[in-house]
């Protein structure tokens, strides 16, 4: 492990305290976050690290927006929009396992992009429930009835646009840096960025079907749908490359 890393892991828990400070964790999930935080930066270095503290400020804000509003119909998550241990696992333990492929020796230009896709896809679900539920016009993924905002498998044309927007953004934040520390050729850039995230905003979308599907049914809790649909978009990444 580099020094650089190490100094990253040293960090951790500054990174911590930051965190309960601006009610970002409950203590647990602060934790959870410390540990999925150490394993990212142990597996994939400094870039996985920084692309994860970019996620976790994209899914702040997104967090924010509108909190009042959502609070009032008590549609925010935990009290203050904490996110506790089981939240903080089902969206990093598949983006931590990712990270630690580079101890096999996989190729650094897939593993970063199947990390993107992971990580992209819960930001885009993050999203899309944040953002969206700020859209009173709510209708279920699979019939398009109208129904109730916030409910499983609900989805609204604000919620679909951020949806899709906020992975291709940090795709694009993360394979800018990427190139310019690989020096890949632009148009292979480019077609790694509109897969990575087309891929995280389809993961989004199966999340939803599965909230209308199964979770409403109570066959999966949130947390699990959250890691399932991760782990379809990350498949899919890798049938891109290996199929």
């Amino acid at each position: 492990m580099d020094e650089y890393n190490l100094v990253l892991l040293v960090l951790i828990p500054l990174l911590f305290v930051m965190g309960l400070k601006i009610k970002a964790f409950s203590r647990e999930g602060a934790i959870a976050a410390g540990v999925i935080g150490s394993l990212i930066i142990i597996g994939g270095g400094w870039l996985y690290f920084v692309m994860l503290f970019l996620f976790l400020g994209l899914s702040y804000i997104s967090t924010l927006a509108g909190f009042e509003k959502k609070r009032s119909w008590s549609l925010q998550e935990g009290l203050k929009g904490e996110r506790g241990a089981k939240n903080v696992l089902a969206a990093g333990a598949l983006p931590a396992a990712i990270s630690l492929l580079s101890f096999w020796n996989f190729s650094p230009k897939i593993t970063f992009f199947l990390y993107l896709v992971a990580l992209g896809t819960i930001l885009s679900d993050t999203a899309a429930s944040e953002i969206g539920s700020l859209d009173e016009n709510t209708y279920m993924i699979l019939t398009l009835r109208p129904a109730e905002t916030g409910i499983n498998g609900g989805i609204s044309v604000l919620g679909t646009v951020v949806s899709f927007v906020f992975p291709v953004f940090f795709s694009v934040l993360g394979f800018v840096i990427f190139g310019v520390l690989s020096s890949t050729p632009l148009i292979s850039l480019l077609d790694l960025t509109f897969i990575s995230g087309l891929l995280a905003f389809a993961g989004c979308l199966i999340d939803s079907v599965l909230g209308e599907t199964l979770e409403n049914r109570g066959y999966l809790t949130k947390y699990s749908v959250n890691f399932l649909s991760a782990l379809f978009a990350t498949i899919i990444g890798i049938l891109v490359f290996f199929g």
